[in-house]
């Protein structure tokens, strides 16, 4: 007898988990319906070198004028992170872009600019990544 209240207080505590459970995931099915959700979306990574092939680096100056007048006037939306990496053996600081969203024009655009810092700042060349992302969400305050 005490085995089976037993059974039965055990049943009955896995099955409320489930409800909360149930829950959890009605909540964030309804969250998800509130966020604009965009599935199969291209991306892009642009990674710019700060380190000048023949000796030097690109200054924060420099780096925030190419910012403020080439990516911001090219694009709508992006992120810049700062990194480190290696090229050809040597430790290099960086600026990483992010694009989601990337129409076929911001991937041509991203071209050009690539080749445009190249010329600039003497670099041999700026590395660019496409992304297939399975799904972007933008989370907003309603």
């Amino acid at each position: 007898m005490r085995t089976l209240s037993l059974s039965f207080c055990l049943a009955i505590l896995l099955l409320s988990g489930c409800a909360s459970i149930g829950e959890a995931k009605k909540q964030s099915l309804a969250e998800t319906a509130t966020a604009k959700v965009k599935a199969r979306s291209e991306g892009l990574k642009m990674y710019f070198g700060l380190s000048i092939p023949t000796g030097g680096h690109i200054t924060t100056s420099q780096w925030q004028h190419f910012e403020s007048n080439q990516l911001a006037k090219t694009f709508a939306g992006f992120s810049v992170v700062d990194a480190v990496g290696y090229y050809k053996g040597k430790k290099e600081h960086s600026k990483v872009v992010t694009i989601y969203n990337a129409s076929a024009e911001d991937i041509a655009a991203a071209n050009l600019l690539a080749k445009k810092y190249s010329q600039l700042f003497n670099q041999d060349s700026v590395l660019i990544a496409l992304l297939n992302v399975s799904q972007v969400s933008f989370v907003g305050k309603e």
